[in-house]
C-alpha cells in the first residue's frame, strides 16, 4: 500500500475507534509523519551537498614565466600560473614541489584549486628540481645531497616569499593578472620537501645540524622565516622529528593555521616509518587551528599528481583515491581561511571526510590541535 493511501485509510478509520485506540493511532500517525519529513530533509541535504573533490565552476587557463629573477639572490624562480578566466578577484595559493620535482608535480591539484576560484602559482625550485636530480646517474645520492644543501633548504622558503612579492607586482602590471589576485588572502601548499617549505613559511624553524657545509650553518634552530602575508598552509607528507629538517623544538613556533595530510605507508626518506609523521603532530604548537589527516594505505607518491602537465611523474598505486580526499580537504581548508567560509569547518572532521574515501584508502582519522 502506498504511503498516502495508508494515511487516508487511517483518517477514515479515525472515528471508528475508542478514545484510547485513537490516541495510539494518532501517536503512530505522527511518528510516521516525522520519519517521512526526516527522510525528505536528509535526501535534500545529500543532494545539495557540494562534492569538493570534483572540479569547480571556473574555467582555467595557464601561463608560464620561465625567467623570474630574484635580484637579491641572483636566483631564478620559474612560475607556472593557473588562473580562472572569469572576471573577479581570487585568493592566491603558492605550490612548492618535492625534491627532484618541477612546477608540474601538482598540476592536477593546481588546476582543481583554480576551478574552485583560486589563482595558483606553481613554483620551480631550481636547486632541487628534476634537472638537478638528474645531473648524474646516482639519483638517490643527488636526492640526499639536495635535501642537506643548506643554500637550498633555506632558499626554498625565500622562493615562496619572492613569489608573493611577484604576485603583488603582477597584480598591478601584468595585463592578464592585473587586479585579479587577492593579495590579502594567500595560502601555501607543498609536498615532501615542499611540505617542509610550507611548514617553515607557517612558522616552524628548520634544524641547522644536518645542513651542508656544516661549517657554514652551525647547530640548533634556524631563524624564523614565517611570511606574515600567508593565512593558511598545507603540508602533504609533513616531516616528523629527525634528519634532515626538524627538531621537536622546531614545531613549537608554528603560528599560521596548518593542514597536514599523510598516511600509513608514507615513509620518510631518512628511513623513519610513516608513523613518525603522525607522531610529529604531537609537537605542533596548539592553536586550535591545526589539522592532521591520516589515511590508511596512502603512499608517499600518492600525494603528487602531474596529470595534465607537460611532464609525467612516477606512477603510484593509490594515487587516484588519495587525490580525491586531498583535493576535497585542501579546498575546504583554504575556503575556511582564505574565503572566510565558516560553513566548511564541520566537514574538516573524520565524519566529514569519510564520504571521500574510496578503494584501498578506506579509513581516515582527523586530529585537531
Amino acid at each position: 500500500m502506498e504511503f498516502f493511501e495508508l494515511i487516508g485509510t487511517l483518517q477514515k478509520c479515525y472515528t471508528c475507534y475508542t478514545s484510547d485506540v485513537l490516541k495510539t493511532i494518532k501517536m503512530y500517525f505522527m511518528r510516521i509523519l516525522i520519519l517521512f519529513n526526516m527522510f525528505i530533509m536528509s535526501t535534500s541535504l545529500v543532494q545539495s551537498q557540494i562534492n569538493y573533490s570534483v572540479n569547480g565552476k571556473f574555467t582555467v587557463k595557464v601561463m608560464e614565466f620561465n625567467s623570474v629573477i630574484d635580484a637579491s639572490r641572483s636566483r631564478n624562480v620559474p612560475i607556472k600560473v593557473h588562473y580562472p578566466t572569469e572576471k573577479g578577484t581570487f585568493p592566491l595559493v603558492i605550490i612548492s614541489h618535492g625534491a627532484g620535482g618541477n612546477w608540474d608535480g601538482h598540476y592536477a591539484l593546481a588546476h582543481h584549486l583554480a576551478t574552485h576560484g583560486y589563482i595558483v602559482f606553481c613554483l620551480e625550485h631550481v636547486g632541487s628540481n628534476t634537472i638537478t636530480i638528474k645531473q648524474t646517474i646516482r639519483i638517490l645520492k643527488n636526492l640526499n645531497k639536495m635535501i642537506h644543501d643548506g643554500s637550498e633548504v633555506l632558499g626554498r622558503p625565500k622562493d615562496v616569499s619572492f613569489a608573493i612579492d611577484q604576485a603583488i607586482a603582477w597584480n598591478s602590471s601584468n595585463e592578464t593578472l592585473k587586479n585579479k589576485i587577492d593579495t590579502q588572502h594567500i595560502g601555501v601548499l607543498g609536498h615532501s620537501f615542499g611540505a617542509f617549505t610550507s611548514m617553515v613559511i607557517a612558522g616552524m624553524k628548520p634544524a641547522l645540524d644536518w645542513l651542508e657545509p656544516r661549517s657554514a650553518y652551525g647547530k640548533g634552530l634556524g631563524k624564523d622565516m614565517t611570511d606574515q602575508r600567508v593565512q593558511a598552509c598545507v603540508a602533504l607528507s609533513p616531516q616528523g622529528v629527525g634528519e634532515p629538517f626538524f627538531f621537536k623544538e622546531s614545531f613549537t613556533t608554528l603560528s599560521t593555521p596548518l593542514l597536514g595530510i599523510s598516511g600509513t605507508e608514507d615513509k620518510q626518506l631518512n628511513g623513519s616509518p610513516a608513523i613518525n609523521r603522525y607522531n610529529g603532530f604531537e609537537f605542533w604548537r596548539a592553536t586550535g587551528k591545526n589539522i592532521f589527516v591520516w589515511l590508511s594505505n596512502a603512499r608517499h607518491l600518492d600525494f603528487s599528481d602531474s596529470e595534465g602537465g607537460k611532464t609525467k611523474g612516477l606512477d603510484s598505486k593509490n594515487r587516484k583515491a588519495v587525490q580525491q580526499i586531498v583535493r576535497a580537504t585542501t579546498v575546504l581548508f583554504f575556503n575556511q581561511y582564505l574565503k572566510n567560509d565558516s560553513n566548511v569547518k564541520s566537514l574538516l572532521q573524520t565524519d566529514g571526510l569519510k564520504p571521500y574515501l574510496s578503494g584501498a584508502i578506506n579509513q581516515v582519522e582527523v586530529r585537531i590541535k
